[in-house]
């Protein structure tokens, strides 16, 4: 049996995510996490926190009350004995120079700042940064919490 996947119940738009598992038979039960949306079930090594794109990923870290609230998750997920938090996000992005383009009429944030704001952030809490397409999300989830 494939390891259990455990999927945060405020965890939204999953359920591309979730077909995906059944599609592959990969095993997954819906509960609530302290930290993160997915991790193996009594394994807080990997956590994995997912972000909807680079508009949603800039808000939690630009917004000093919600970096301060997902600086507190990564603290409470190694806590826990998470080694290894990783921020997964839903975007086509394949180079730093990609991040730096970036814009969005959605916020004032430009992707220059951005980009400094993840490499700081990465330095600072020990966590990694992974883009991935939508259509490929659910196998890199697998891929991720199944690879010690």
């Amino acid at each position: 049996m494939n390891n259990l996947i455990i999927v945060d119940t405020r965890e939204k738009g999953h359920k591309k995510i979730l077909e995906y598992f059944n599609k592959v038979g990969q095993d997954y039960i819906v509960s609530k996490l302290d930290a993160g949306d997915y991790m193996i079930y009594k394994d807080y090594s990997t956590i994995i926190d997912k972000k909807d794109g680079l508009l949603e990923l800039s808000h939690n870290l630009c917004n000093i009350l919600e970096h301060q609230r997902v600086v507190r998750e990564i603290e409470r997920a190694k806590e826990l004995g998470c080694k290894n938090f990783i921020f997964l996000v839903q975007s086509n992005i394949k180079t730093e120079e990609d991040i730096k383009k970036w814009k969005s009429p959605h916020t004032k944030v430009k992707g220059e700042v951005l980009l400094k704001v993840l490499k700081t952030f990465k330095e600072h809490h020990d966590c990694k940064f992974i883009f991935v397409s939508k259509k490929d999300m659910g196998a890199k989830i697998i891929e991720l919490l199944q690879s010690k």
